[in-house]
């Protein structure tokens, strides 16, 4: 346990207040500009003001892979809830304190990029070795930009012959959100009727609300102009969210279940009986769940010329071809719900079921990618070895921190990510204050230094003047030129969809 000398408690909501005992300046980089990035990197800034001593000598140096900020709330929430992405506010606060930066088109990590996946070939590659030397801290924030694969299914995305017609929510998500890496993902809904979406969490309800919605209420989003005629000449009239456990397990909040099963046009028949009368069962004295399964219970806007349907208790065990090579049905297996431990696990009865769909969109979960260098990595979980934020199995690499989805897993929605980087800040100024903590001592060969190098590294340095590397002013550029590209279509902006364009705007 760290003893902290020279922290006392403040009234919740205002900054600490800190001894002026010498200390080296902090001296933070904050790798990735998503919300837990910027609410952390927030965070820190607040709490040492710059009127305070050690506030005055504190830097933040925030580090994204694109040009653009903003993470997950510009590339991942859903274009038809743009309240979600009022996060962005945050950032553009941080943006005006004068000890805060930001260098986008730099992708930070020893690494190389999996296979087939986007190797952001216009980016700065900074090796993290060469970062770690100028900072006295870093904050891991870059979040989880991979989909979990189901290479054991035949036919799947992962899978050694991937069919056309299956793809990850992740790049299906990115797509139609403006994501430069899935500029080029071919998706053409123009014979496409029906849709299994694998998986019942948020991120599933998004797909299938996108897929189902008229598309002229999608017109006022940022969503881009390719996206929109694309989904103007959608055929799809059915999408079925399909889980491998029950209706008492679903993952998807009342409030995204409750905007899926209103959508205008779009029938929904309910659920079974039998498996409503057993999750009732399970669920018995969760008032949260009684609601959920309640809504979950009633049929809506019956003879929609649309329907949206839950199926439960089914894995996918293969993706089948059509004769033109193109999916064209799926085998399921179906479950059994067993219990162990409290908990509800699915079990394969033997038995199966095959039937026809035009798309799979795998929606499983995300995972994080390892970077290489000091940061140790659960590559079975697919996210950064941490204790409570502090990176390491026990939290044993000094000055190395992780925030958001990258420590955690994909798991919570923003308002819970912000609370998280709160917490993990309290974590950092605490080992910051502390006598005996790691900001105290560190040893001299310690990949991260207790006394940072001067300035900033010096690929970074060459970047800013080669036009390599963006800095604040250039995200600013980029963004009045969004919005431009949009002027007199009712959008607030028309995203550029790949870098090159994006830097173009930089001269």
């Amino acid at each position: 346990m760290l003893r902290n000398t020279a922290l006392r408690l403040a009234t919740p909501g205002r900054p600490r207040a800190y001894s002026t005992a010498a200390r080296p300046p902090l001296k933070v980089a904050v790798i990735g500009s998503g919300p837990s990035g910027f609410y952390a990197a927030s965070r820190i800034l607040s709490q040492l003001p710059a009127s305070s001593e050690l506030g005055a000598r504190t830097t933040v140096d925030m580090y994204e892979r694109l040009p653009t900020p903003y993470g997950l709330a510009r590339y991942g929430v859903a274009p038809d809830h743009p309240e979600v992405k009022n996060c962005q506010h945050k950032f553009d606060e941080l943006a005006t304190d004068a000890r805060f930066a930001f260098f986008g088109n730099v992708s930070v990590g020893d690494t190389p990029p999996a296979p087939g996946h986007y190797a952001y070939p216009h980016a700065l590659h900074l090796p993290l070795s060469e970062l770690a030397g100028h900072y006295n801290a870093l904050v891991f924030a870059y979040g989880a930009s991979h989909s979990n694969p189901l290479a054991s299914v035949p036919g799947s995305s992962a899978s050694a012959s991937p069919l056309p017609g299956v793809v990850p929510a992740l790049a299906l998500v990115s797509w139609y959100n403006g994501h430069p890496a899935y500029a080029d993902l071919a998706v053409d809904l123009s014979a496409t009727r029906t849709v299994d979406v694998v998986g019942q969490g948020n991120v599933a309800l998004d797909v299938a609300r996108i897929l189902l919605r008229p598309v002229d209420t999608l017109r006022g989003t940022d969503m881009p102009d390719d996206v929109l005629a694309t989904l103007a000449a959608s055929a799809v009239t059915k999408v079925r969210a399909v889980g491998r456990r029950g209706p008492a397990q679903v993952a998807f909040t009342t409030k995204e279940f409750r905007e899926m099963v209103n959508l205008p046009g779009v029938a929904y028949a309910g659920v079974d009986e039998r498996l409503m009368a057993q999750a009732q069962a399970l669920t018995k004295g969760d008032r949260m769940r009684t609601r959920m399964l309640a809504l979950m219970a009633k049929q809506a806007n019956a003879g929609g010329g649309k329907t949206f349907e839950l199926d439960f208790l089914l894995s996918p065990a293969a993706f089948l071809p059509s004769d033109d090579g193109r999916l064209g049905s799926v085998k399921w297996d179906v479950n059994e719900l067993v219990f162990a431990d409290g908990a509800a696990a699915a079990k394969r009865t033997g038995e199966a079921l095959t039937r026809e769909t035009d798309m799979v969109v795998e929606s499983v979960g995300y995972r994080s990618e390892p970077l290489g260098g000091l940061l140790p990595f659960d590559g079975a979980r697919g996210r950064v070895l941490n204790a409570g934020g502090r990176v390491g199995v026990e939290g044993e690499v000094p000055g190395a921190y992780v925030a958001g989805w990258a420590g955690r897993g994909p798991v919570g929605v923003i308002a819970s990510t912000m609370q998280d980087a709160y917490g993990l800040v309290e974590g950092i100024l605490a080992d910051y204050a502390a006598e005996d903590g790691p900001f105290a001592a560190r040893p001299a060969d310690a990949p991260i230094p207790l006394v940072p190098e001067l300035g900033r590294p010096d690929a970074v340095e060459r970047g800013l003047k080669d036009g390599t590397v963006v800095p604040l002013s250039g995200w600013h550029r980029i963004d009045r030129a969004e919005q431009e590209r949009a002027r007199g279509t009712g959008k607030e902006r028309e995203k550029f969809r790949r870098v090159e364009d994006m830097l173009s705007v930089l001269g």
